[in-house]
């Protein structure tokens, strides 16, 4: 890891495991502090259409991952669709929450896997069906970082896997550009942002990787977020 992606990663890393220490998800009313309108993200409908739509009774004997995991919200809400749904985070404090959130709601505990911030920590490689993020990388201003992410979702996919995930979309004042890499941001989680200006940013950046099989749909923004649109895009292995 480069010193100015180590630099980035530090930050981050440390703003979720103050962010996480100071929230409880072990109740029915969340203290939370990570991942924001957590309720409404729950009941926001673009998720269940544009991001997990394709996932029918089949996907019930396949293994899945959610990507920048926070306290286990999507695992909570989504591990019935699989044979297991796994978890990756930044954040020790944030994989605790997720222990805890899952606990609480009688779901078997996954496998949590702590990352460096720029990969999927020891999640095993050639593994699993579906790797999928949300309100995520569009959080990560450096372009180094998301693309060394993706290219770790690829070792961690199996053959014909797929990938489906959730960013900001549109020219949005005060937001990094997709291709910068602004190692020194002092903020994240909405403090500095990416966005992704040209649907081809993504198609490119994928094709170079490995993946194939690009598509994605442009859609309203979602709750919290001041990005012009959002963008669901989904490829495979």
């Amino acid at each position: 890891m480069s010193e100015g992606m180590s630099k980035y990663v530090n930050m981050q890393k440390n703003w979720y495991e103050k962010a996480a220490s100071l929230s409880k998800y072990d109740v029915n009313r969340k203290e939370d502090n990570v991942v924001g309108s957590y309720n409404e993200h729950n009941n926001w409908p673009d998720y269940d259409k544009y991001l997990l739509g394709f996932v029918d009774e089949t996907w019930k004997e396949k293994l899945a991952l959610d990507f920048a995991c926070g306290p286990g919200r999507n695992i909570v809400k989504y591990s019935h669709l699989f044979k297991r749904l796994d978890g990756a985070d930044i954040a020790q404090n944030n994989l605790d929450n997720a222990k805890s959130n899952l606990e609480f709601h009688n779901i078997k505990v996954p496998n949590l896997y702590l990352t460096t911030g720029s990969n999927l920590g020891d999640a095993p490689d050639n593994t699993y069906d579906l790797i999928f993020s949300t309100i995520a990388m569009q959080h990560i201003c450096v372009h180094e970082v998301r693309f060394n992410i993706l290219r770790d979702m690829h070792r961690a996919l199996r053959k014909l896997g797929r990938i489906s995930i959730q960013m900001g979309f549109g020219v949005s004042p005060g937001k990094a550009g997709y291709f910068e890499n602004n190692y020194d941001a002092i903020s994240t989680n909405s403090g500095y942002d990416t966005m992704v200006e040209d649907v081809d940013y993504l198609r490119n950046d994928l094709s170079q990787i490995g993946f194939v099989k690009f598509s994605y749909e442009i859609r309203p923004t979602g709750p919290g977020d001041s990005h012009p649109h959002w963008i669901f895009f989904s490829a495979h292995k």
